[in-house]
C-alpha cells in the first residue's frame, strides 16, 4: 500500500469492497463474451447426474436439468444478439459461455433473470413442492484480451471430468513433487485443478501503490474471488493476508506460494488442510528451502505472476 496507508485504512477498504456488486465500470450491454455461473438452490433436486469413467464422463440431465437446458437454448430467441457458445449442466451448478455480438437493449443480467424465472415457473408447474431452483443472482466473468476463448470453452466442457477426478482419485489432492513452474521444480499440495483455471490473478501490493490503485486492485481481486477465479500469492504482507481473508470469506479459491518444502509426512495446518480437502486451496512449495527476506518475497511474487498468465492452447 502507499507509504501513508496503514492496516486500519486498508481494513476500511476491505469492508467497502466486501459490499460492492459487479464491475461498476462495465454496463453489461456491450459486445463481449461472458462466462456465467449459476448455482442450485439448497432445496432443489440435482440438475444432473455425472457418471461414467474419467476418460468418458456421462452427464445425464434430470427433468429439472432438461427444462433449464431448454431455456438456456431459448436465450437467443429473447435477443438475437445473444449467442450460446458452450454450456454444461452439472448436478449443483451451470456454466454458460455467452457471446454478446451487438450492444444489447438491456443488460445481459436481465436475460439471465428471465431465463431463471421461466425455468422456475415451468418446473414449479410440474412440482409445486419446489420453491426455488437457483441460488440468488449469478456469477459472471468477462473475457478480456488476455483470456483465450478455447481455454474457456475447454474449462466448461471439462467440468464433468474434473468432478470425476475428485470423486475417484482423492490422492489427487495429496502432495505431488517435481512440478515445473518458472523454470524451477515445485511441490504441490491441494487442488491441482486450480492451475488449469483460466481466471487467475496475482495478489501483489507495492509500497508505492497509491490509495486509488490499491482500491482498484481490491475491486478486481474481490470480483475474481466471488466469480470462480483464483487468487495467487505468497500472501506475506499484512495487507495481502487481508486479501486472502476476503477471498476465503466469499468462498473463493487460492494458490498459496511458500518458501519451504513440505516434510516427508508433513501436512498443511488444520485450516489450510480443510481448504485443500474442499478443493479451495493449492499450496506450492520449492523443492529446496528459499531464504527469508525481501529478495525471496519478490521472487515469489514473480512466480505468482507467471502462474496467473493465461496458458497456451
Amino acid at each position: 500500500a502507499g507509504a501513508g496507508m496503514g492496516a486500519g485504512r486498508l481494513f476500511f477498504l476491505f469492508n467497502s469492497f466486501f459490499c460492492m456488486g459487479r464491475d461498476p465500470k462495465h454496463d453489461y450491454k456491450s459486445r463481449c463474451i461472458y462466462h456465467i455461473t449459476m448455482g442450485k438452490a439448497a432445496g432443489c433436486p440435482d440438475f444432473s447426474l455425472v457418471s461414467g469413467s474419467i476418460d468418458q464422463p456421462v452427464v445425464t440431465k434430470t427433468h429439472i436439468g432438461k427444462i433449464i437446458e431448454s431455456h438456456i437454448l431459448n436465450l437467443p430467441k429473447l435477443c438475437p444478439s445473444l449467442q450460446i457458445l458452450q454450456y454444461v449442466i452439472m448436478p449443483d451448478h451451470i456454466h454458460i459461455a455467452i457471446f454478446v455480438r451487438e450492444t444489447l437493449p438491456q443488460s445481459v443480467g436481465k436475460y439471465i433473470a428471465i431465463m431463471k424465472v421461466r425455468s422456475l415457473q415451468e418446473i414449479r408447474a410440474l412440482n409445486t413442492g419446489i420453491t426455488d431452483v437457483f441460488s440468488p443472482g449469478f456469477h459472471d466473468r468477462r473475457l478480456r484480451r488476455c483470456h483465450k476463448l478455447k481455454a474457456i470453452i475447454e474449462y466448461i466442457q471439462k467440468n464433468p471430468y474434473r468432478l470425476l477426478v475428485r470423486r475417484y482419485n482423492p490422492e489427487y489432492f495429496k502432495k505431488i513433487n517435481n512440478i515445473e513452474i518458472g523454470g524451477k521444480l515445485w511441490q504441490a499440495y491441494g487442488n491441482m485443478q486450480l492451475l488449469d483455471n483460466p481466471f487467475k490473478g496475482p495478489v501483489v501490493i507495492h509500497r508505492s501503490d497509491s490509495e486509488a490503485l490499491v482500491m482498484a486492485k481490491w475491486g478486481r481481486w474481490r470480483h475474481l474471488a466471488e466469480n470462480g477465479g483464483v487468487l495467487v500469492s505468497p500472501f506475506i504482507s499484512q495487507h495481502e493476508k487481508m486479501v486472502r481473508g476476503m477471498c476465503e470469506k466469499v468462498d473463493g479459491k487460492v494458490i498459496l506460494l511458500v518458501n519451504k518444502p513440505f516434510g516427508e509426512r508433513e501436512k498443511p495446518a488444520a485450516h489450510d488442510f480443510e481448504l485443500c480437502a474442499k478443493g479451495k486451496l493449492l499450496i506450492l512449495a520449492p523443492m529446496s528451502e528459499l531464504p527469508s527476506g525481501r529478495e525471496t518475497f519478490l521472487y515469489l511474487n514473480s512466480i505468482a505472476e507467471t502462474i496467473a498468465l493465461p496458458r497456451e492452447g
